[in-house]
């Protein structure tokens, strides 16, 4: 049994924390707000950055599972950023250092014109927020033993935004390469990097969590405008190709047994659907 601390038990720490508790793991988790946790998980509701070192707990694995409370450089440092200084402070003099897996973005890839980006790629961060994402890995990998996880645009359960925008009518915006991966697949692939960490096993450096299958944001579009009956909000049909994104697949987890429960957004949002359409009042 090994001592694994969650922090950010939101919804990918909550369902990882449910599997690694069923295996039989001592599991903390800390969440900003709400008091709501997994059934044999160690709650605790507090803000990370408010945090003592004694108020942390030991642990030989640590999650890093933030979510930033706005989409600009300053809500990112403090929830990636800032939230490490505090668990390098509190661990990097322990006898036995934890292993921290860090749950990043494919955003710090910067390529925009449709390159095809795997695990070996060197990340090249364009935006604010994507600086402050690789600044935040390499103080991390520089203090301890850590696995970067980059996830592309991550979808499932209650999270509607790409429904609710096609089915707004309003007009799409310019086409790009788009790459995704579902919640559930997410957590399956954090459970396979904590069974390969607490077995001593050697981690690179950081991995892609991504479907594999890059598409069009416009075909995803299409085939959710056709499942929900909402009108196609293109003007310009000649820009179906995409003129810009990134392409993105990674191999490591596909070497060490990871399979996707939903390999593209067909299967992934068929189910979303379900449970969208089941909240409007019509027919799953």
């Amino acid at each position: 049994m090994a001592k694994v601390l969650i922090a950010g038990c939101g919804d990918l720490g909550a369902g990882l924390a449910a599997e690694l508790v069923a295996t039989g793991h001592d599991v903390t988790g800390i969440r900003r707000t709400k008091s709501v946790f997994p059934e044999g998980v160690t709650g605790i509701t507090k803000d990370l950055l408010n945090m003592r070192d004694e108020d942390l707990p030991d642990a030989d694995l640590i999650f890093l599972i933030m979510t930033p409370n706005g989409r600009h450089a300053d809500a990112y440092r403090a929830a990636y950023f800032d939230t490490v200084q505090v668990l390098i402070r509190r661990y990097q003099n322990t006898d036995t250092l934890p292993t921290v897996v860090f749950v990043s973005s494919t955003s710090v890839y910067g390529q925009n014109q449709g390159e095809w980006v795997d695990d070996t790629t060197p990340a090249h961060p364009t935006s604010a927020t994507a600086k402050v994402l690789v600044e935040t890995e390499q103080a991390l990998a520089a203090a301890l033993p850590s696995v970067t996880v980059r996830c592309s645009g991550i979808y499932g359960p209650g999270r509607f935004r790409l429904l609710d925008t096609v089915l707004s009518g309003k007009e799409w915006e310019a086409n790009s390469w788009t790459n995704r991966i579902h919640r559930d697949d997410v957590v399956s692939a954090l459970v396979i990097l904590a069974n390969m960490a607490l077995a001593q096993h050697t981690l690179p450096e950081q991995v892609i969590v991504t479907d594999q299958t890059p598409v069009s944001m416009w075909e995803v579009k299409l085939w959710l405008a056709t499942c929900l009956g909402a009108s196609v909000a293109v003007k310009d049909t000649s820009q179906f190709v995409p003129a810009s994104g990134k392409r993105i697949q990674g191999q490591f987890l596909l070497s060490q047994g990871w399979v996707p429960r939903y390999p593209s957004y067909v299967a992934g949002y068929q189910v979303l659907l379900r449970e969208f359409n089941a909240l409007r009042g019509g027919k799953a």
